[in-house]
């Protein structure tokens, strides 16, 4: 009969004792391995973790006395290596679902458990294990930078390309279910941001970079080209208002995407090559509301309403971007021939922003406000404060004394370019005025520019010259 105990106490619950030098017996196969590598760390572990160590039993002494990795868990290993290597037979990866199940084997689980210690490895700067080397001789993908979910569609493609699947960027990936359309038209999208090792996986199905730039200019498109030139031909420009309506295409909410996507696209579309060739200036740095009134000026009599914008202009020369000013004195409106009428001078005074200070010191030292969004200066997020100025000057809402003092600090602080074509281009200056070797990744940029220069905005062609870079 068991005893009995006090009212209000527990039974004392059974200590399980752990035998460091006979491997750890009685413990489950993934658990002695990991004891068994904390006694093999125990000198680069941490006090509290040693600490923790030490109220199950395991100390300094006892972790030096600790026995190597137990036979029968060299077994498993094997055993569980050779259901991974039947599965990539059979699958062709070994990028597995966590309730892959093998032969009855439970593959999914273990292969997540052994990127767990390979990533763990990397992360202390420890060489790959003799598991890690195991696993990389049957697939060396088995534990990717990236994402398991990207390199299972990856695995998917490439056994439907082997199929004799057409991998047609140009038409869209139109043999494709849509999923997959999708996914491939999005690593062209991104293809630039890509891990090296996703590029050449994706060049192994016939996605190299060539053809991801290659955009495909779709009937819809070709028909919206016709009509923005025939507006051109028709007013010179394409500083189309939103509402613009042409032979009943709606030419100006299109040009509106357009302009939208080429802020956030980071390859340049054959689409807007051609609206560039048309209007280079079809999707300006500054307010459409100016590029429209410009053109009303240059293709216009002189009347009362636009010589008040030329004296806006004249009375705002300091705040206007270069490019605006050489557009104005192309028309003939310069600094000097100010109308002697001065407008009257503001009442009201607002305090300078704190950015603008921290802009300037950065450009002091950088020499630009090419800054990536997670940038501080002196505890200012200085990286999401130009975003949000640019995002404001997109939408016309920038102050003229804001816009002109970043103007002042950097002419090409908001280029009509994507911003990151417009980081790797200073990456490129500063390579080239220290006259240091490129990076492979930054020589491909290098090429890339060079064999793409017609699709290039006119100015971004001008930058390229004067780091020494042409066309083909």
């Amino acid at each position: 009969m068991a005893a009995c105990l006090a009212p209000g106490t527990h039974p004392r619950p059974r200590r399980h004792l752990l035998d460091a030098a006979a491997g750890f017996p009685g413990t489950g196969s993934a658990l002695a391995t990991w004891l068994t590598t904390q006694c093999a760390q125990y000198d680069t572990l941490l006090s509290d973790q040693r600490d923790l160590l030490a109220r199950i039993g395991i100390t300094a002494d006892t972790a030096r006395g600790a026995a190597a990795r137990p036979a029968e868990n060299e077994a498993d290993f094997a055993t569980a290596l050779g259901y991974a290597r039947a599965h990539h037979a059979a699958r062709g990866t070994l990028a597995a679902e966590i309730d892959t199940v093998q032969d009855g084997f439970k593959l999914g689980r273990w292969l997540r458990r052994q990127r767990q210690h390979a990533r763990d490895d990397a992360r202390r700067g420890a060489p790959p294990s003799a598991a890690a080397k195991a696993l990389d001789a049957v697939d060396p993908w088995w534990c990717p930078p990236w994402s398991l979910a990207w390199q299972r569609t990856w695995q998917h493609i490439h056994q439907q390309v082997q199929a004799d699947h057409q991998l047609d960027a140009l038409h869209e990936f139109r043999s494709f279910a849509p999923i997959e359309r999708a996914w491939l038209r999005r690593q062209v999208t991104r293809y630039n941001d890509l891990h090296p090792g996703q590029q050449s996986l994706l060049a192994d199905i016939g996605l190299t970079d060539e053809s991801a730039h290659a955009r495909p200019v779709t009937p819809y498109a070709e028909t919206a080209l016709a009509h923005a030139r025939a507006y051109t031909a028709a007013h010179g420009s394409l500083a189309t208002p939103y509402c613009a309506v042409h032979d009943s295409f709606p030419l100006g909410p299109w040009l509106a995407r357009q302009r939208l996507l080429a802020q956030h696209t980071k390859t340049p579309y054959a689409v807007h090559h051609a609206l560039t060739t048309l209007d280079p200036w079809w999707n300006p740095p500054w307010p459409m509301r100016w590029q429209r009134a410009y053109h009303h000026a240059r293709t216009t009599p002189i009347t009362a309403g636009t010589s008040r914008w030329a004296a806006t202009q004249r009375a705002a020369w300091h705040r206007l971007h270069p490019q605006q000013r050489s557009l104005l004195t192309d028309i003939g409106i310069t600094p000097q021939n100010r109308d002697t009428a001065q407008r009257r001078e503001a009442t009201r005074s607002y305090p300078p922003s704190p950015g603008l200070a921290h802009a300037r010191a950065w450009a002091d030292t950088a020499g630009n406000l090419c800054v990536p969004k997670s940038t501080h200066h002196d505890g200012f997020p200085l990286g999401a404060w130009l975003i949000q100025q640019r995002r404001k000057a997109g939408q016309g809402r920038l102050s003229p004394a804001t816009l002109h003092a970043l103007n002042t600090i950097d002419p090409w602080w908001n280029p009509p370019w994507p911003y990151h074509w417009h980081r790797t281009y200073h990456q490129a200056r500063e390579h080239h005025h220290t006259s240091r070797p490129a990076s492979p990744a930054l020589q491909h940029w290098t090429d890339t520019q060079r064999s793409l220069w017609d699709v290039l905005h006119p100015q971004q062609q001008h930058l390229l010259t004067t780091i020494g870079i042409h066309p083909e």
